[in-house]
């Protein structure tokens, strides 16, 4: 078994972003599309400090990403390259204390203005708070990553590095000691070769070359698979004039439920846990419209769709963007959990799902304020966005507390809402993500989405 030593030295260790990584960090010119995530966790204490700061410092030496800031192409023609730079450890973790009463509603307040905050690109992409003064002497723990950074099943494995399997000292991962470092070029250097235009020249027409190829080597006709495409670019559903406004603000909200009843739940309506799952998050969206005294039909909805494999490298971000029709209207959550189920499944098995990961190698070479009216002419017909993944399959412990919640707020890149589901030893944690523009009310939404689960939940019966 890989062990923490091993496992860090391993994480998105490749030297350049994959062009899908490359298209997502370069169309963050227009500050509406960031894809910056956040992992809120739940301790059932407060960890010791020093143990926090030695487990962080010993993961920049570990992990090379942690240390490492992004150069890009000014010609756009290479993706962005990782380089090792000074990494401020006391700019990157931080600690603050909420004052008396304020509760859970303060780390969510903390967690939405950490969501907010652009990254200084001239450092590492993460940031970590430690929040304490929960109720009952609990504390949380939120640490911020940059989507190129990994996507969920990535993050997943950057906190298995992180969080030790017991909670005395000796159980720390600093215990797996820290790699040698490579010998690397100087920053200076590096910035020379991205600048090396002849070069990057025919690596750019080697991408769309390979790219091109990729797509007419596909089994089956290029006829299938342009058909296929005409389908997976079509964004399904009718979107709400109710969530059209989009701005910067973001709010987050909490949901939970045990993850027997939610498969049992999908299972009774003949689907999945992620069946179940949209399916409740998708009628607290028909009951905010509602309570608004606004009609809602099927609504564009995204979903991500992993495309990882076996040996795959650790980290980094292997997923292509499904969309299918949400069917928010419809008040029979069986019927919406079949309906969602059906959908799912046709989108999941067309040719062209990944369209957008072929083409990155273009996409993310052609001029940022073009590229960025196209994603967020699609991206602001999105009303909402939906993610599960498993979360760590174990008991675990940040200096010497106990993770007893992870809750996942997902980017926002233009969309109404971004809901994302986490389980965590029998719970699934739910975090959800609004523009405060499109969702004002989010307590609101928080409620019909709670009734939303509860309705879901209450299909289980004896599926148990």
């Amino acid at each position: 078994m890989t062990d923490h030593h091993d496992a860090g030295a391993l994480w998105s260790a490749a030297p350049r972003m994959s062009d899908f990584e490359a298209l997502m960090w370069r169309i963050e010119a227009d500050a509406r599309l960031r894809s910056d995530g956040i992992m809120l966790a739940v301790l059932d204490r407060t960890p010791d400090w020093d143990r926090v700061v030695a487990t962080h410092a010993w993961a920049i030496e570990t992990v090379p990403r942690l240390r490492q800031r992004v150069v890009d192409d000014p010609l756009r023609l290479r993706t962005p390259a990782w380089v090792d730079t000074d990494s401020d450890l006391a700019y990157h973790l931080t600690r603050v204390r909420l004052p008396d009463g304020t509760g859970m509603a303060g780390a969510l307040d903390i967690a939405a203005g950490l969501h907010m905050a652009p990254f200084d690109t001239a450092r590492p992409v993460w940031q970590a708070v430690l929040v304490e003064g929960l109720p009952g002497g609990k504390a949380a723990y939120l640490i911020k990553l940059h989507h190129a950074l990994a996507d969920a099943t990535g993050f997943m494995q950057l906190f298995d590095i992180l969080f030790a399997r017991g909670p005395e000292p000796a159980d720390d991962p600093q215990r797996y000691g820290v790699p040698a470092r490579p010998d690397e070029p100087a920053e200076s250097d590096r910035l020379a070769i991205v600048r090396d235009s002849v070069d990057a020249t025919l690596g750019a027409a080697r991408t769309v070359s390979g790219m091109t190829g990729r797509l007419l080597s596909r089994p089956g006709s290029v006829v299938d698979y342009v058909q296929s495409l005409g389908r997976v670019l079509k964004l399904p559903g009718t979107s709400s004039p109710l969530l059209a406004n989009r701005g910067l603000a973001r709010r987050v909200r909490t949901l939970e439920c045990p993850l027997s009843d939610l498969k049992a739940a999908g299972k009774a309506a003949g689907g999945s846990l992620n069946d179940a799952y949209l399916a409740a998050m998708l009628g607290g969206l028909g009951s905010y419209h509602a309570k608004h005294g606004s009609v809602i039909g099927d609504i564009p909805t995204a979903l991500p769709v992993s495309l990882r494999v076996a040996g795959d490298p650790a980290g980094g971000n292997k997923f292509a963007g499904a969309y299918i029709a949400g069917p928010a209207g419809e008040p029979d959550p069986a019927r919406r959990i079949a309906l969602v189920g059906e959908r799912v499944r046709a989108v999941r098995t067309e040719p062209a799902l990944d369209y957008l990961g072929e083409s990155a190698g273009l996409l993310s070479r052609l001029p940022a304020q073009l590229v960025t009216a196209i994603t967020l002419r699609v991206s602001n017909a999105l009303d909402i966005q939906a993610s599960n993944f498993p979360g760590l399959t174990r008991p675990a412990y940040l200096a010497g507390a106990h993770l007893e919640r992870m809750y996942p707020f997902g980017p926002v890149p233009g969309s109404a809402m971004m809901a994302t589901l986490a389980t965590h030893e029998g719970i699934c944690c739910i975090g959800v993500t609004t523009d405060n523009q499109a969702v004002p009310d989010p307590d609101l939404l928080n409620s019909c989405m709670q009734e939303s689960l509860d309705e879901v939940l209450g299909l289980a019966g004896g599926q148990k």
